[in-house]
């Protein structure tokens, strides 16, 4: 394939797509996703299948990516999966565990009625968050 004129670059591929399309269809039904990511992979492709969430957490686990953390403290403490991001400098920080079911349902559904009760449009809506909020203050 990589030798054909509509395919050395991705506008080439792209206006080529119905010519190219039944040739990979046919090309990579020969092989299943495990073995095509294999073999990408040893090729120094970056890839990855689509997974569903359990192929996904299966897939970091056999990775040793550790996908799982703890969120919480004591009775409150609650296995969840972990962000997958990592960064150096600004680690991802894991403080609190989800709410219980309905837990801050009655402030939620008061927030999302209230400007109907005050006859304005959600187009009107202030902003929840402070101005400041969205300013990004990175540790040096």
């Amino acid at each position: 394939m990589a030798g054909r004129p509509s395919s050395p670059r991705n506008q080439d591929r792209t206006a080529h797509r119905d010519e190219l399309r039944p040739l990979l269809v046919e090309r990579l039904a020969t092989k299943g996703r495990a073995q095509r990511f294999e073999q990408m992979s040893a090729a120094g492709i970056a890839c990855g299948p689509i997974n569903s969430v359990g192929e996904g957490i299966e897939l970091a686990t056999k990775l040793r990516l550790d996908p799982f953390v703890v969120v919480g403290d004591g009775d409150h403490a609650v296995p969840t999966v972990r962000d997958p991001p990592t960064f150096s400098r600004t680690p991802v920080r894991h403080e609190l565990p989800p709410p219980e079911l309905d837990e801050h349902g009655a402030e939620i559904r008061a927030w999302l009625f209230a400007d109907q009760q005050a006859g304005r449009s959600v187009a009107e809506r202030t902003p929840i968050m402070p101005e400041d909020a969205t300013r990004l203050d990175f540790p040096t």
